[in-house]
């Protein structure tokens, strides 16, 4: 063997080994990204209802919203509408980290479920049509062509047991 030849076969096995330790690496990167976007959008996820839970009126009115909008008097739509803007965004940011395949498909199938769930809401509804414009055209594009679910998301006050005047439970809960 030539050293000539013992060169360029030490060299072809140092680019071998060197795009093996890239491919490593890059893989690696990417577990952080998906693991640091995962973190992220948990952190968001617990803000966003943290803040419902400390503020149970803020809670009741979040719920009430997305019965209704359009009963809601002007302060309380002024509030839902931060929090709906809020909730949203974390939902878009959601849908587009999905498109870019960071997310394991079984998180964005529960995820996706819920935001459907949620937009299809009468009060959600009525907010939407004043909002549509403020959000990307691929993710309004998303929301409206979602077919409305057959087990629709009830909030607390559907899920209560109604009482009738005389304080005994009806059948129509």
């Amino acid at each position: 063997m030539s050293l000539e030849l013992a060169i360029n076969l030490l060299t072809s096995i140092g680019v071998i080994i060197s795009v093996i330790f890239l491919a490593i690496e890059i893989k690696k990167n990417t577990q952080a990204v998906r693991s640091n976007f995962y973190d992220s959008f948990a952190n968001s996820n617990r803000e966003f209802l943290h803040q419902l839970i400390v503020d149970k009126d803020l809670g009741k009115l979040f719920e009430k919203g997305t019965k209704s909008w359009n009963t809601l008097n002007e302060d309380d739509k002024r509030t839902s509408n931060f929090l709906y803007i809020q909730l949203f965004r974390i939902w878009e940011n959601l849908y587009y980290q999905n498109k870019m395949k960071v997310l394991e498909p079984w998180l964005w199938v529960s995820n996706r479920n819920t935001i459907i769930s949620y937009f299809h809401l009468n009060g959600i509804q009525e907010w939407w049509q004043i909002r549509r414009q403020s959000f990307s055209k691929e993710f309004v594009e998303f929301l409206e062509q979602s077919k409305k679910p057959e087990n629709q998301i009830k909030v607390i006050e559907d899920l209560m047991p109604r009482v009738s005047k005389d304080n005994k439970p009806t059948n129509d809960s």
